[in-house]
């Protein structure tokens, strides 16, 4: 007799069906042993996440860290330029003190405890000298009176260096953006490990691995903000990047007494403009990825809180295509609210 009708499940169809794989039954001679192999196995791993959630939720938490190891600091980097934008700074730096045409216009970014008082950056900038090796991490061993310390970053909070300048007699600090990678020049910024933050974790075998070296790498410019267990420090700071800070430090060790002449706002309008051109998809793009690491299954495609973090992705394109900072503001921090406890993460950085 010929079945016309739906196949009758059998018990074992039936089990399947209730643990979401739904094999069909192999006929003798139909596949070959590596498919009933790979549907056995696809079964027999399907029943075990059901009799055992404690390693489902294992799985799914080890997706969730791997994913914000290797996501958020892309998303990092790219919303901190666009947040960034409203009070972005520019300091106009004479690199050789009286020569005019030294100056340049370099960008800066406030520490998130900024009094708003731009003249407070303005002075002549010097280095730390402290046994930290001039991270500003210990004492000074000299009086930097109504001076601005030029520190690199690293080895410290943000804060136990602008305290250390602070008692020296500092007028302000500028933290310039040092941080370091452990691979060779011509593949920084194309893969490999980045150890971010100025500290190297060096890993077994490193040292016989030719050409790694420990390279300072520019990433960017962070929001500095101090550690959420202390009070704001009494003293204003600003960071530029690497490569700007590199050759201050070079042009104070040459003698030019090079100065911070003035202190001007970045345009919000403009610097939207050339976000919305360049990184607004780029962001969306790494914030769509992350996302979708927060779904509970594995296979759930349609799980609710993609659609949560994608109408608040959405709202935050709308709100930088409108230079709406609030609106900006909001969304992202809307969105942030709706990862899941272990993808969550701090836009500001404390070192």
């Amino acid at each position: 007799m010929v079945w016309l009708g739906p196949r009758p499940e059998t018990p074992e169809i039936q089990q399947d069906r209730v643990l979401g794989t739904q094999v069909a039954p192999v006929r003798s001679g139909a596949v070959g042993r590596r498919q009933v192999w790979q549907t056995s196995a696809a079964a027999a791993a399907a029943a075990a996440w059901v009799e055992s959630p404690q390693a489902a939720e294992a799985f799914r938490n080890d997706r969730l860290l791997n994913a914000k190891n290797q996501i958020v600091p892309g998303i990092r980097t790219l919303y901190q330029k666009l947040e960034g934008l409203r009070d972005d700074l520019v300091l106009v730096v004479e690199t050789e003190a009286g020569d005019a045409s030294s100056r340049q216009n370099l960008g800066a970014r406030p520490g998130d405890w900024f009094s708003g008082i731009d003249s407070s950056l303005d002075g002549e900038l010097v280095l730390a000298e402290d046994p930290s090796g001039g991270f500003g991490c210990d004492d000074f061993t000299q009086k930097v009176d109504g001076k601005i310390v030029l520190i690199p970053r690293g080895k410290c909070t943000f804060q136990k260096k602008v305290e250390n300048a602070k008692a020296a007699g500092a007028k302000a600090v500028v933290v310039y953006d040092e941080k370091i990678s452990r691979m060779p020049l011509e593949t920084q910024g194309l893969s490999g490990a980045v150890r971010s933050k100025g500290i190297a974790i060096r890993q077994a075998g490193d040292a016989l691995t030719g050409g790694t070296y420990l390279l300072p790498v520019e990433k960017g410019i962070t929001i500095m903000t101090p550690e959420i267990k202390e009070s704001p420090p009494k003293l204003d700071a600003a960071m530029i990047s690497l490569t700007n800070g590199t050759n201050l430090v070079q042009a104070v060790k040459a003698g030019k007494a090079p100065r911070i002449m003035d202190v001007r706002r970045a345009d919000f309008d403009s610097g939207v403009d050339k976000f919305l051109k360049k990184d607004l998809k780029k962001l969306m793009l790494e914030m769509e990825t992350y996302s979708l690491s927060q779904r509970l299954s594995k296979d759930d495609m349609n799980d609710p809180i993609i659609r949560v973090l994608k109408k608040d992705r959405d709202d935050l394109a709308k709100g930088v295509k409108a230079k709406d900072y609030a609106e900006i503001r909001r969304s992202f921090v809307s969105w942030n609210s709706h990862l899941d406890a272990l993808g969550k993460w701090e836009l500001a950085e404390t070192y």
